[in-house]
């Protein structure tokens, strides 16, 4: 039997700021049976759990921004106390330095410090090390953004799905992005400005995807007004299919 490829169902992708009804940054990835969630921001959680309450595996992490972790919190109680206690604790795979700052965040909203040791198997990635879940080989790249923020990629099944994380402009986006099947790419300032050191426009990382030879573009960390022409702006440096994701996509 060949072995799986890797399936992509958005959970939330909205800007730090959100968008009405919509979770933050939060992106399911299936492999065969793996299932693995890519950052866990505000209303992810509650998200997940409404489109698919099936275990996971592993949360891994770009970084420690709230808008990509928050959801942890209450997703700990709930392993804690509710539904998904009767779970294998999943993995939660952070950057290096992320498990002291997950600790803070769980006690500056009232939690212990070790609020999520036990609801998940905790442990940090080595930015220059792949990791393995289940049929899954994945590998990061240190990009662009205040306090580092990694792309993920993950490859099975002879297909590459590339996560840029939160980054602004640098050319290590296209390479670690190289090949790829899907590009998942956060276009914030959209059409409206440049992209600087903190994120990108919609423009670069067409431009990134174009470089980087993928099969298709997939916007996220969108406002949802500037969808649109965050689309258009991206199609003017690459050639292939551009779509601006919303929760429930899938590739």
């Amino acid at each position: 039997m060949p072995e799986a490829a890797p399936v992509l169902t958005v959970v939330g992708c909205g800007p730090a700021w959100t968008n009405p009804g919509e979770p933050c940054s939060s992106y399911l990835v299936e492999v065969g049976t793996a299932r693995i969630l890519l950052d866990c921001g505000p209303g992810a959680f509650a998200a997940l759990q409404a489109r698919d309450p099936r275990p996971l595996d592993a949360v891994v992490l770009s970084h420690l921004h709230f808008d990509h972790c928050g959801d942890l919190i209450p997703f700990a109680y709930n392993r804690r106390y509710a539904a998904t206690s009767t779970w294998k604790a999943p993995r939660l795979v952070a950057p290096p330095g992320g498990l002291d700052r997950l600790a803070t965040l769980a006690a500056a909203g009232g939690a212990a410090r070790e609020h999520l040791d036990g609801p998940f198997a905790l442990e940090e990635y080595a930015p220059a090390s792949e990791l393995r879940i289940g049929g899954a080989r994945l590998t990061f790249a240190a990009l662009c953004h205040p306090g580092v923020s990694h792309a993920i990629r993950i490859e099975a099944g002879g297909k590459v799905l590339c996560y840029s994380g939160d980054t602004g402009l640098t050319p290590a986006l296209a390479r670690h992005a190289s090949s790829a099947d899907v590009l998942l790419c956060e276009a914030t300032y959209a059409d409206l400005a440049e992209s600087d050191d903190v994120h990108l426009s919609a423009y670069d990382a067409g431009a990134a995807a174009e470089e980087a030879g993928v099969s298709r573009l997939a916007l996220v960390h969108l406002d949802a007004d500037r969808r649109d022409r965050a689309v258009v702006a991206a199609r003017t440096r690459y050639a292939g299919p551009v779509d601006a994701a919303v929760p429930g996509y899938r590739a």
